[in-house]
């Protein structure tokens, strides 16, 4: 080998040298660069190793971990008691026999009659529509018009003493009189005429009241006058005042 190649291998050796030794410098002057950015980046956040502790979220209204707001106790319904009943007892009554329609079919034709009771209707209509008080008498033992107000009196009767006429005592429940004396006379009164009415074809009906073995309310409701009438808006006090009611 001549001097000249020998000298190009020192000089390639030379600066395969260097070479290496900047390729070297550079990669760690790389490392450090790479280092110091995941020093920024994960320097601050905890490692896998630790998790942060996680701090429970502030209990939100209404969650079980607060006390419930307390609530008032639910208010009982009002009892459907005679007292209360009885200012309302006058706006209903019995649906009305008739009787001409009874006599003329043999089944129920209004629809509201069970056919039981209407064949009995259809077998006592002539001599009911001809005044015959013994017709009259069984009907209202066997219709009992009067049976739902059996809660309200000690004991209720009725007759027909006439075709005409129909009579009614009840006798007067203590606690009911205390209440509201006049209303609960009153109230009867007009119930006990409406029912008797719809029963049976008579022109008016005397309801008395007894407390003590003592009349304590006297009264005749003609069926003129309680013909056409609201019941729904009807002072029952007014109305057996003006049908010359006597309230002892």
């Amino acid at each position: 080998m001549d001097n000249t190649n020998e000298n190009n291998l020192e000089n390639s050796e030379e600066s395969g040298l260097k070479g290496v030794q900047n390729l070297s410098r550079n990669q760690m002057d790389l490392l450090k660069k790479l280092a110091a950015i995941g020093s920024d980046l994960w320097g601050g956040m905890p490692s896998a190793a630790c998790p942060k502790e996680e701090v429970p979220d502030k209990p939100a209204a209404g969650k079980p971990d607060q006390p419930a707001p307390e609530q008032s106790a639910p208010k009982k319904k009002k009892e459907n008691t005679p007292d209360s009943a009885i200012r309302s007892l006058w706006k209903t009554a019995d649906e009305t026999v008739d009787w001409t329609d009874a006599l003329a079919h043999s089944s129920p034709a209004d629809g509201l009659t069970g056919k039981r009771l209407w064949g009995f209707y259809h077998k006592m209509a002539e001599k009911v529509l001809a005044g015959d008080l013994a017709a009259y008498t069984e009907v209202l033992k066997t219709s009992n018009p009067l049976g739902e107000l059996t809660g309200f009196a000690n004991g209720i009767n009725m007759r027909a003493p006439r075709a005409d006429r129909l009579e009614s005592t009840f006798v007067c429940k203590d606690e009911l009189m205390k209440e509201d004396r006049k209303l609960y006379l009153a109230a009867m009164g007009l119930r006990i005429a409406r029912d008797l009415l719809a029963c049976l074809p008579a022109n008016e009906v005397k309801v008395t009241a007894e407390q003590n073995g003592k009349p304590v309310f006297s009264v005749v409701y003609p069926r003129q006058q309680l013909l056409h009438r609201n019941f729904a808006f009807i002072d029952p006090i007014k109305l057996a005042e003006d049908c010359g009611a006597k309230f002892e």
